[in-house]
């Protein structure tokens, strides 16, 4: 029926000739792929000699025998078999004896290596085996296994180069070996070929089995439906095809099956929820579940028990894989299985799980052509149990991360009570081996797109470390004070968009992004130094720690590089020799320092230093100092002077280092000269010192000088027991100056500071209006209408400008306290004005103008007295004491100036009347002949001088008239001791106080005069007398007279002594004539007082001619004698005369 049928299992085969199955089944496992060639079919031309599919031309040999001239030679191959395998596939034969050579060498160094690493035990001799050559055979298992592998070493090259000797003698007939190729190649592609026939005729034996016709005569069917008719019925013309359903026959079935679906699902209670949402046309049930699949169903009759079948099924996602029909076929009996068995319920569950099945396949296509693309090297995709694993940034060095797509059971967290779980699609992310429960995916379910997926994944990990950079970096100073400003860009879709830019300076910002493809954090603007952070960075096994510390070294180098380019070409110096080392930078500037640069100003030396320091904390300039070293600490010490912030918001250029460096020269001066200061134990004032910025103005050094001594010598204030001043014109309140010191700059050509001090002057307008211009200094200007003096000094950095500024002050303020006070006396005259010396004359009305010169030299030097005319002037006598009168320490210069010129005024007229008494009458005055007439020819003056306002005047006589009732104390020649000494009365006029030397001053052992007579005798006449017209006045023992009026009382004075040394002399005439044999022998040195003898008493010498004796006299004291004498001053000297001698009496 239908034709004949071939019997089963290929025991009949009419077409093509029989094989030997066991003999093609032998050579199966021996075919060889070879890539990328693709075989060239066989060629099926009317009349080949070469069989196709079996079957053979007009010259067909049965039994499946060849024709002998092709087996026997392969010269008549066509070329496209002998050219299947090309020459360029083949190596050279050099190249693979030579890696065979070099692998050979590497295995053998490499087993070596690994042999003598493998410790072999010594066995005890007792054990130990000889071989035949004496060597000991050592059987233990390390030493088998050494021997072991050494020979399968030796074997397993053994063979390769076997091979290589195989492929070489082949290589000698090198054609026909590749022609031999070509052959075997296409033979197996043919065997091939019919293999996979036979493989389909039994896939189709076996698939037959359920055919429902028995016995199918295949031939005769693909006759009928090639030809439309059988040869075997002839009369049969065609087969009758069926008729076609009109339309309304269509549509009334179309309807009905509408109707019966219709009905069918509203009574349906087993319905699942998922396939609740569908729509009945055109005679079939539609099942949309969203982002999944539709489902087209329908009835075969409208029986109750008629099941569903499915009629269509389609994906509702993209890319969704498409359906073959073979696939489709597959699908509708699985489905309508499962129909059958569990209704649609059932239907749905497997359809859900295909769709997802297709899902979870198209996302791992999708991950697969991202491995091989823009994401090749940085992505591993692997499937473990149907989960997909995708592993990102997989060259980061960190712990892995990856994302885990998989089909879930649907019991989560998301499932509702009750209901049955359906199976979904799961997507988990796990950050570093741990799972994150917060991840947040925007998807739309009916595209799938892994790299989206993949893009939000890499957002989310991207800001979550960027935020832990942020949370760290927000901590440290500069942040947490808002200084710096460090902003994020946050994204939980797109990794690019994620971003964190930190401000490094004024001008300068930092943006870090995180690669998505690689995860690697990358930095812009690109630069050589952002270059190597980035590496840095990226080393870092995702410590944010150690990230923030980067960035902070990283800003600390930017603010580096901002000074260094800002100095550059100013006047800092670059310290590149000179380095501290860390110990004296913790302790310097305390904690961690980033980077440190030293610069100086060339005009400072090695004394002082700026350092530069950047930290994390900021940015910071240092101006330090270095200590001397002494013998005791070898090693040099800093202190730091001044210490400020560099904010952010300054604009570092070449012009705020120039500000800098004046402000730092100011702070160094100023500093210098306040230690200065200090040091000499004054009290100063300086404020604080401002911050240093645009508008600062530095402050003033302000200290009290003392005018009453030398500069930053001796005490503070004056001694207590200072003699008041003569004048009395200086007030206690012009003792001490203030004087204000500033910073004036720095002059860049010499590098030496000036330094500007004021000094508030206490002058008058009159002086300060006559002052010439020549009597100050070039750096020394005045300000008349204000009284203010202002000094400039220039000196070097290092020392302080205090000392010059105080001697210029000194001197100046003695030329101006001497020119207030010839102001301010009467009776003196400015004749010539200089710096530093005045001309002055005090006596105009005489036969000589008389004067003095005054030379106030420099500094604290003691001024220069030059009186003139010096033949005339007696003030020449007092020129010692005036010297010391300015030598007096703790008395200022302007009462010392103004005791002098009032000394000069006051002591004129009694100056004048005693060097004119001394001249007259002095010791070595020209001798006179005793003259009864005159009562001075037998009297002598001794004039002392004891300081400019104290006076001592002797009396003394010849040896021919020396009274008889001398005292047995009394020296035999002397007459009267008197001093002449400063008196005040009530109404604070000068006076002269004229008292016995010896008095009232116990510490003396010898009294005041000769005898009690004349005691007597001169206080009746003066110092008791009333009546004397108010020439001087009566103290009963002393009288005092008008400064400038001694002349009359020092004449009554001197009257009475020469009146009673002559009336004295007349009365003992007749006894002193018994003594005239002795004065004759003395006649001729009548003007000594003690003739040839000298005197006991300690005595001082004269000065030559008449000058009168200056400088103390000594004098014995009695401790503890009320109302004796002070000490005298100083001892000076006297330029005595040699072989001159005279009595000291006090």
């Amino acid at each position: 029926m239908n034709g004949d049928r071939p019997t089963v299992n290929g025991e009949r085969i009419l077409n093509g000739v029989q094989h030997d199955v066991s003999n093609s089944a032998s050579h199966i496992g021996q075919t060889k792929q070879v890539q990328d060639v693709k075989p060239l079919p066989a060629p099926v031309k009317n009349g080949s000699s070469i069989p196709v599919n079996g079957q053979h031309g007009a010259s067909q040999i049965p039994n499946g025998d060849h024709p002998r001239s092709v087996a026997n030679g392969f010269e008549q191959a066509p070329p496209e078999i002998l050219d299947l395998v090309p020459k360029d596939s083949y190596l050279p034969m050099a190249a693979l004896i030579s890696r065979a050579s070099q692998t050979c060498w590497n295995g053998l160094a490499s087993m070596v290596e690994q042999l003598a690493t493998m410790q072999v035990p010594e066995l005890p001799l007792d054990q130990t085996k000889t071989l035949p050559n004496n060597l000991p055979n050592n059987q233990t298992k390390a030493n088998l296994d050494k021997k072991d592998r050494l020979l399968r070493f030796a074997n397993d090259q053994k063979a390769d180069f076997i091979k290589l000797l195989v492929l070489l003698e082949w290589s000698k007939n090198v054609d026909d070996v590749s022609k031999t190729i070509s052959i075997n190649f296409w033979l197996m592609d043919r065997r091939r070929a019919y293999w996979n026939a036979i493989s389909s005729m039994a896939l189709l034996k076996q698939d037959s089995a359920g055919f429902q016709v028995p016995n199918p005569d295949l031939k005769v069917a693909a006759e009928v439906l090639s030809k439309g008719k059988v040869a075997k019925f002839p009369t049969l013309e065609a087969y009758l095809p069926q008729k076609d359903l009109s339309d309304k026959q269509i549509l009334r079935l179309l309807r009905s099956l509408n109707q019966a679906l219709s009905v069918r699902l509203a009574l349906a209670d087993d319905l699942p929820r998922q396939l609740r949402k569908f729509r009945v046309h055109d005679g079939r049930a539609t099942f949309t579940v969203p982002n999944e699949f539709e489902l087209d169903v329908s009835i075969l009759d409208e029986s109750v028990d008629a099941h569903f079948r499915m009629v269509d099924f389609r994906f509702r996602f993209s890319p969704a894989p498409p359906i073959t029909d073979a696939l489709h076929a597959e699908i509708e009996r699985l489905a309508n299985s499962n129909i059958d068995r569990d209704g649609l319920h059932g239907c749905y569950l497997f359809l859900h799980e295909l769709t997802l099945s297709y899902k979870l396949a198209e996302l791992h296509n999708q991950a697969i052509d991202l491995f091989r693309s823009q994401w090749a090297g940085h992505l591993r995709v692997e499937m473990i149990r149907r989960n997909l694993i995708i592993q990102y940034w997989t060259e980061r060095p960190s712990s892995k991360s990856w994302i885990e797509f998989g089909i879930g059971s649907g019991r989560g967290t998301n499932h509702v009570s009750g209901q049955e779980p359906v199976p979904c699609l799961e997507i988990k992310w796990m950050r570093h081996g741990k799972k994150v429960d917060t991840l947040l995916l925007r998807l739309d379910d009916s595209v799938l797109c892994v790299e989206d997926i993949l893009r939000q994944v890499i957002a989310q990990h991207s800001t979550q470390h960027l935020d832990s950079i942020f949370d760290k970096l927000v901590l440290t100073p500069l942040f947490a004070s808002g200084e710096l400003l460090v902003e994020q860009a946050t994204s939980d879709e797109d990794p690019e968009q994620c971003s964190l830019t930190i401000q490094l300076s004024r001008g300068s910002h930092l943006q870090l992004k995180v690669d998505a493809v690689t995860g690697m954090l990358v930095i812009s603007p690109v630069s050589e130094r952002s270059e190597r952070l980035q590496y840095e960075i990226n080393r870092v096994h995702n410590v944010a720690d150690e990230i923030v510390s980067k960035l902070l070294n990283f800003r600390c180098s930017v603010m580096e590089g901002v000074v260094l380019a800002s100095i550059a070409g100013t006047s800092w110096e670059t310290l590149r020799a000179f380095r501290l080392t860390q110990g004296e930078i913790k302790t310097m500037y305390g904690g961690p320092v980033v980077r440190i640069n030293l610069v100086r100003q060339s005009q400072w030396g090695w004394g002082f230093f700026l350092a530069i320091i950047h930290a994390h904390d900021g940015d910071h300039w240092c101006l330090s100092q270095q200590i001397a070293v002494n013998g005791l600490n070898p090693h040099a010490q800093f202190q730091v002077l001044r210490t400020q912030k560099i904010h952010v918001k300054e604009e570092l250029s070449p012009a705020y280092f120039e500000r800098l460096a004046d402000y730092a020269n100011g702070l160094i001066s100023l500093q210098r000269n306040a230690d200065f200061v200090r040091e000499k134990g004054e009290k100063l004032e300086l404020a604080p010192f401002p911050a240093f910025d645009k508008h600062y103005v530095l402050p003033e050094l302000s200290f009290e000088l003392d005018m009453s001594k030398p500069a930053f010598a001796g005490q503070r204030h004056p001694s207590p027991g200072m003699a008041k001043s003569i004048s009395g014109s200086v007030d206690a309140t012009a003792v001490h100056k203030t004087i204000k010191v500033r910073f004036g700059g720095i002059d860049r050509a010499t590098g030496r500071v000036l330094t500007i001090a004021q000094v508030q002057n206490g002058a008058s307008q009159r002086v300060l209006k006559h002052l010439d211009k020549s009597m100050l200094d070039g750096d020394v200007t005045l300000d008349s209408q204000h009284g203010t003096l202002t000094i400039r000094v220039q000196s070097s950095i290092s020392e302080p400008a205090i000392s010059a500024i105080v001697d210029k002050a000194m001197d100046l303020e003695k030329s101006l306290a001497t020119m207030e006070q010839i102001y301010r006396l009467p009776g003196l005259k400015l004749k010539t004005m200089s710096n530093p010396s005045f001309t002055i004359t005090y006596q105009h009305d005489g036969p000589k103008e008389l004067g003095v010169n005054i030379n106030l030299g420099v500094g604290s030097q003691i001024p220069r007295i030059d009186f003139f005319p010096r033949e005339v002037n007696p003030h020449i006598h007092l020129a010692s004491q005036y010297t010391r009168l300015f030598q007096a320490p703790h008395v200022p210069f302007a009462a010392k100036v103004g005791d002098f010129l009032t000394s000069l005024i006051l002591t004129l007229p009694l100056t004048t009347f005693l060097q004119t008494l001394q001249r007259n009458l002095g010791l070595n005055a020209r001798p006179q002949q005793p003259d009864t007439r005159n009562p001075e020819s037998g009297v002598r003056v001794h004039v002392l001088v004891r300081n400019a306002t104290a006076f001592a005047v002797q009396y003394f006589t010849t040896a021919a008239r020396v009274p008889q009732d001398v005292g047995p104390n009394s020296q035999p020649h002397l007459l009267a001791r008197l001093e002449i000494v400063q008196h005040i009365n009530s109404s604070d006029k000068p006076m002269w106080l004229v008292r016995a030397a010896l008095e009232d001053f116990q510490s003396y052992t010898r009294p005041s005069y000769t005898t009690p007579a004349l005691r007597a005798k001169l206080r009746q006449e003066i110092f008791a007398r009333s009546e004397n017209e108010s020439k001087w006045l009566a103290l009963d023992n002393a009288a005092a007279c008008m400064a400038d009026r001694p002349e009359a009382l020092l004449q009554s004075i001197h009257e009475v002594l020469c009146n009673w040394a002559k009336q004295s002399t007349d009365s003992d005439a007749a006894s002193t004539q018994s003594n005239q044999t002795q004065n004759k022998a003395t006649k001729g040195q009548d003007n000594l007082p003690n003739g040839m003898n000298k005197p006991k008493a300690p005595g001082k010498l004269q000065m030559p001619g008449n000058a009168m004796p200056i400088g103390p006299v000594k004098q014995q004291r009695t401790p503890n004698t009320k109302g004796s004498r002070p000490v005298a001053a100083t001892k000076g000297s006297t330029g005595t005369a040699r072989n001159s001698e005279v009595i000291t009496l006090d």
